[in-house]
């Protein structure tokens, strides 16, 4: 895909902004450029206006000094680009071609992939909860696919959308910083990435050498990177390290 200046990048959030545009995605390409990869932008659709910069060569002051029988390309080596001026462009976002339903098709198989993680037997992680967490409840709706599992505070109740170890561990991670250790956070993200690491340490007692996947952790901390101070961070996990460790 062309690459946009971020003031390029701005005018078009802009424009996005200023027609409400919930189908925007963000990555753009000419008219042109669109056509050259066999996609083709939809008709009827509105370009996003960028500014494209304008060059013109012009000829170094030391190239007086050479021969007039230089080559051609002694005198391109002699002359340099000078932008000019910028002059409005159209731009087309995927969401406006035919390719953006393939376009949702492979996120849809990237969140799949990046969701999928490491696994030991389903009814051990459903006998683990069963054994040290007696008053937890766990439900299983493996209809409801809009999600993988839900933990519900009031009546420390588990459902499982699933028939998956991990999900039935991080649901466990939202009972423990909840209800059992009491942490109070209001962040979403912070409770999805703690409550992830809570999996990943009750995974590794049951297999040390287990190949756990930590993009779904990486999702959430691109989120909280400037509000989840270093040393906050440290102090939830050592808490949560610590009660696994005397549990396990």
């Amino acid at each position: 895909m062309h690459k946009y200046s971020i003031r390029n990048i701005f005018i078009v959030l802009a424009q996005a902004e200023s027609r409400n545009d919930t189908k925007f995605v963000g990555i753009l390409n000419s008219f042109l450029n669109w056509k050259k990869e066999d996609i083709y932008v939809l008709k009827n659709s509105k370009g996003y206006k960028v500014l494209v910069p304008i060059f013109s060569k012009v000829k170094s002051l030391e190239s007086d000094t050479h021969k007039q029988d230089s080559t051609e390309q002694d005198k391109n080596k002699d002359s340099k680009e000078v932008l000019r001026y910028f002059k409005l462009g159209n731009v087309f976002d995927i969401s406006q071609t035919s390719e953006y339903s393939n376009y949702l098709k492979e996120l849809k198989e990237i969140d799949r992939v990046i969701m999928k993680n490491a696994e030991i037997d389903y009814g051990t992680a459903l006998n683990f909860v069963k054994v040290n967490f007696s008053e937890v409840k766990i439900t299983k709706d493996f209809k409801d696919q809009s999600m993988k599992g839900k933990y519900i505070p009031l009546s420390k109740e588990i459902v499982i959308h699933e028939r998956s170890s991990h999900t039935v561990f991080h649901e466990l991670g939202h009972h423990i910083t909840k209800s059992v250790l009491s942490l109070d956070i209001e962040e979403y993200a912070k409770n999805e990435v703690l409550a992830e690491l809570t999996a990943y340490i009750i995974m590794t007692r049951f297999d040390e050498n287990i190949d756990y996947n930590f993009k779904y952790s990486n999702v959430w901390s691109n989120r909280i990177t400037d509000s989840f101070e270093i040393e906050e961070f440290e102090q939830y996990f050592k808490r949560i390290n610590k009660y696994l460790t005397n549990l396990l």
